[in-house]
């Protein structure tokens, strides 16, 4: 928690923009791309809608016009919710796994591996999530071990205590220093 204050202290403001550049200027270029192809389509139909000769009932250019309007407005809804739905999944989609992985994990499934799909976004997280579950699983293997060793010194501490001689009480001594200092291994990776 402390470590944690230090990185961001209170009051703490973002100063870059553009954190990931890659990922934001690629969607940014999409959105800029879609809103130029909306103007020349507005400008298109207004260029239209003013090109047609006036009718003579009075009225009639102006009911004309809204009904160009609103087809525009209903078209280019479309194109937003679509263009929006696909840009979306692009990155909810990965967001989706990583939640799920990450509840996995916190069930105890360390061999759970995040495996996304060819042209998703989020490649570097998940590179970084399955580096951080291998060496998660490193770090368990050897408290594991640890835990095993201090077991055996326990099983000889046993054996040992029933005929304590002088030579007996040092070994019994030497194996209590071994579980002291191996206990204190345990689970030290990790930052609480």
């Amino acid at each position: 928690m402390e470590q944690q204050q230090q990185q961001h202290p209170q009051g703490f403001k973002r100063k870059q923009i553009y954190i990931n550049m890659d990922l934001q200027f690629k969607y940014s270029l999409i959105l800029i791309f879609t809103m130029f192809i909306e103007m020349v389509i507005v400008g298109l139909a207004l260029l239209y809608v003013f090109s047609q000769p006036q009718p003579d009932i009075p009225g009639a250019n102006i009911y004309f016009i809204y009904k160009v309007v609103l087809a525009i407005i209903i078209f280019l809804t479309l194109c937003n919710i679509t263009v929006g739905v696909f840009l979306s999944h692009k990155v909810a989609g990965p967001l989706f796994r990583f939640v799920m992985c990450a509840r996995e994990v916190a069930n105890g499934n360390m061999r759970i591996q995040v495996n996304l799909r060819k042209g998703d976004e989020l490649r570097e997280m998940e590179t970084a999530f399955n580096d951080m579950t291998e060496r998660l699983r490193g770090v368990i293997r050897e408290d594991r071990q640890r835990i095993q060793d201090i077991l055996e010194a326990a099983g000889l501490i046993e054996e040992s205590s029933a005929r304590v001689g002088k030579a007996e009480k040092d070994k019994i001594l030497e194996e209590v220093k071994f579980i002291k200092e191996a206990s204190g291994k345990i689970t030290q990776h990790f930052n609480i």
